[in-house]
């Protein structure tokens, strides 16, 4: 069993503009509204692999009945906690004309002390028969500095995978020892407050988090590639070449890849080549859509894996 952490899932929004102009009244072209979150995402995309995976996590109460209707339509199995407050919504405003993505994230509800520890005691009961749990996603509003520390700590003895940026994952490092951790690289390069252009100081960057106690890194860099590295290796997958038309969820696509490649291989730098395969198939969709089976497979083949 694999469980994912979703502590402020959302509706996800997507819609379409010819082109965006700021300050002026935009027609939409499109509109569509999608299961949203990071945690829930990844679990897409891990059930949509084969994998036996549950969804943890919280919502607040507004909305709550509609968020859930959307994730037992996914046939996911899922326990969330409901609390004051309502289900975010996250926008996507997708220009047709070339500007890109530009995305508007609500904040979520408020946590305070006593949601925290409830959701906390709901993870431990919950992750008993859990190997691997994925802890990712943005922090609700209430939830103090070190929270995804503290929750990796209750997960000790888990094999957990942090994807966060900051404080959160410099705290989580030092304090937790993540099994493996998944930065893009502008959430490397913020987390350090350096800039890295070559692939030396991105493998040096993330060699940092290793000598903290973390067992793995992937940074994945967009265009550049990703890179994987270990206390004794470091690998290197250039992009792949297909369709782009949307990168929203790339991340997540790869989390669940490396998820299921390390459930086949037992071995995380050979499960870096499932990673990259996920992540370029979740490319290819439009918007929030997952990934479709049929492509991760196609491109599995397809991915080069080099050492550095």
């Amino acid at each position: 069993m694999i469980t994912t952490i979703c502590m402020n899932p959302c509706f996800d929004k997507t819609v379409e503009v010819q082109k965006l102009e700021i300050g002026q009244v935009n027609r939409i072209q499109d509109v569509r509204v999608d299961l949203g979150g990071n945690g829930i995402n990844v679990a897409v995309v891990a059930d949509r692999l084969g994998l036996d995976v549950q969804c943890l996590g919280v919502m607040g109460k507004d909305g709550a009945e509609e968020l859930t209707d959307l994730i037992n339509k996914e046939n996911l199995k899922h326990s969330f906690q409901t609390i004051p407050g309502h289900v975010r919504t996250n926008t996507k405003i997708l220009s047709r004309s070339g500007q890109g993505i530009t995305e508007l994230n609500e904040p979520g509800p408020v946590f305070s002390q006593e949601i925290l520890d409830n959701f906390f005691s709901m993870a431990y009961e919950k992750t008993r028969e859990s190997d691997m749990v994925v802890v990712t996603g943005s922090l609700p509003p209430g939830c103090p500095e070190g929270t995804y520390r503290d929750l990796l700590k209750i997960l000790e003895g888990k094999k957990c995978i942090l994807d966060t940026e900051g404080k959160e994952l410099e705290l989580a490092a030092k304090g937790a020892c993540p099994f493996l951790i998944k930065p893009n690289l502008k959430e490397l390069e913020a987390t350090l407050g350096i800039e890295l252009r070559t692939m030396r100081t991105i493998r040096d960057a993330a060699l940092l988090f290793i000598q903290l106690g973390v067992k793995h890194a992937v940074v994945s860099m967009g265009e550049m590639g990703a890179m994987y590295v270990s206390a004794d290796k470091t690998l290197f997958a250039p992009a792949l070449r297909v369709e782009i038309k949307s990168t929203v969820g790339a991340g997540d696509a790869m989390i669940g890849g490396l998820l299921l490649g390390y459930q086949q291989e037992n071995d995380m730098a050979r499960a870096f080549r499932y990673g990259i395969a996920a992540g370029a198939a979740s490319v290819m969709t439009a918007g929030t859509l997952p990934i479709v089976r049929e492509d991760f497979y196609r491109l599995l083949d397809m991915v080069k894996i080099q050492e550095v």
